[in-house]
């Protein structure tokens, strides 16, 4: 079988995020911004966020096995729906739709290169924390093997095995999608499902993952639309807040008239005025009927930190600025230190 370069990041999500700079996207080019080498260039779609045969792997000196046509499979399934949201910028809300987005950032979110290196960084710190106990890692069981095709072959297993009970976490979500301000593009990580939570996490590793309560994921589709799915937990508490921000403003104009400091039509007059200034409702109309929310300038920064943050090592930048990086990599070093 001829080598391949096998895509974790696929090049239908790729083709969402070609160059604008010059005639690089008549060449399906990409402007890639390297974490590692702090240096930016630009690349076919066919060159990255892929390595040589990523999802093959020798049985025996004779036999080589892959998940690459199965990989395929999956993105033939998907590409039409993610064509259709690109293009007319919202979301049909059906059963099939929401299956396929559900599957979408279940696969994408672990079929990566930091997936498949998670068990070799978390080997390394059980080591260390091994070593800082004055212990001899050699006389500790259960350390785990991470020799390339060792942890090229559990994440195949990860795969196969997780890919459906992930999807199902997915479909408890409430997808919805987001257009960036004109002028502003998404950015696509090498990790491109990122996460966010604005609520504490409580319990022994206080991380985030797709389960988490009150999880935000985001996956940019495009230089302009990203798919989001969020906690329903989030937009339960946001409606919460609207209701009692209203019914304060509400209960605050009542004591003034009955006060007699304002009269019944000042009062209709205020209530009204006062819905000008809630964006919680626009927000939640929004992705009820599957139209796109907007995000503005300095949401979208918010987001291509994101992206950055949670990267492995490439990150696209349609318009070639990379605005984020330098910030998120003084952010990535402090974490990672």
């Amino acid at each position: 079988m001829a080598a391949e370069h096998q895509h974790y990041v696929p090049q239908l999500l790729l083709r969402g995020f070609l160059s604008q700079i010059g005639d690089e996207a008549k060449k399906e080019q990409v402007r890639v911004f390297d974490l590692d080498r702090k240096e930016q260039f630009p690349t076919s779609v066919a060159n990255i966020m892929g390595e040589r045969r990523f999802n093959d792997w020798w049985v025996d000196d004779d036999t080589l096995l892959s998940i690459e046509q199965s990989t395929s499979q999956i993105e033939s399934q998907l590409a039409p729906l993610i064509d259709k949201i690109r293009a007319e910028k919202r979301l049909e809300i059906t059963p099939e739709n929401i299956s396929n987005l559900a599957l979408l950032m279940a696969f994408q979110f672990i079929r990566t290169k930091k997936m498949r290196l998670m068990p070799e960084r978390l080997n390394e710190q059980l080591l260390a924390h091994i070593k800082q106990l004055g212990l001899d890692p050699a006389k500790v069981d259960g350390l785990m093997e991470t020799d390339k095709e060792s942890l090229k072959l559990n994440h195949v297993r990860q795969q196969v095995r997780n890919l459906d009970e992930f999807t199902d976490i997915m479909l408890k979500k409430v997808f919805f999608v987001m257009t960036a301000e004109e002028g502003k593009s998404f950015y696509l990580g090498d990790h491109p499902v990122a996460l966010h939570c604005d609520q504490e996490q409580r319990g022994p590793f206080r991380g985030v993952g797709i389960g988490s309560p009150y999880v935000q994921i985001y996956l940019p589709l495009s230089h302009d639309v990203m798919l989001c799915a969020y906690c329903p937990a989030v937009l339960g508490d946001l409606q919460r807040i609207r209701d009692k921000s209203i019914n304060q403003g509400k209960g605050e104009f009542l004591k003034l008239l009955m006060d007699g400091k304002i009269t019944a039509e000042q009062m209709k007059k205020a209530v009204e005025g006062a819905s000008e200034f809630d964006i919680i409702t626009p927000f939640l109309d929004a992705i009820r009927a599957g139209e796109a929310v907007p995000a503005n300038a300095q949401q979208v920064d918010s987001y291509n930190s994101l992206q950055v943050f949670h990267a492995h090592r490439f990150v696209v930048d349609p318009s070639g600025k990379f605005d984020m990086v330098g910030e998120m990599l003084e952010e990535r070093g402090a974490v990672d230190g």
